[in-house]
């Protein structure tokens, strides 16, 4: 199954990437997520595992399978979540908009998950994570801005 949303950020792109880059640094800008921490490795480094507290009290582990300056993006997979769904690889992407200076966030993932709940997880991944986070991300920014 393949997942995925797309919003206008309205900042720009070195900007929103600074305060994304960081695979550990989530917590800062996402309030579904209440604390992130490298379990190992760095939070640019390509194998690093990172453990998410959620909102809900469920927990995510992850392992950075990309990461890019250059192309603004991350990969990573999941190792463990209360998620029903297996076989997880998400990019979180950025990408210059030079008309007034913006920035298009793009997060998809894919994954395995059982026709039952196919629907459900369009719904919890795309909506409640994907665009919640996005959406979060470019209000993060916009407070930032008028700090």
């Amino acid at each position: 199954m393949q997942v995925k949303r797309s919003i206008i950020i309205d900042s720009p792109i070195d900007r929103v990437w600074r305060v994304v880059r960081l695979f550990d640094g989530v917590a800062a800008w996402n309030p579904g997520v209440t604390m992130a921490q490298m379990e190992s490795g760095s939070p640019t480094e390509v194998g690093s595992v990172r453990k998410l507290d959620i909102v809900d009290d469920s927990v995510f582990r992850e392992t950075l399978l990309a990461h890019s300056d250059l192309e603004h993006f991350y990969s990573y997979d999941i190792l463990e979540s209360p998620l029903p769904c297996s076989n997880y690889v998400s990019c979180h992407r950025f990408v210059e908009i030079t008309e007034g200076n913006k920035t298009l966030g793009i997060w998809q993932g894919e994954f395995d998950c059982n026709p039952d709940v196919a629907d459900e997880l369009e719904r919890i991944v795309g909506d409640g994570i994907y665009r919640a986070a996005q959406l979060a991300l470019n209000q993060f920014m916009q407070d930032q801005k008028n700090d």
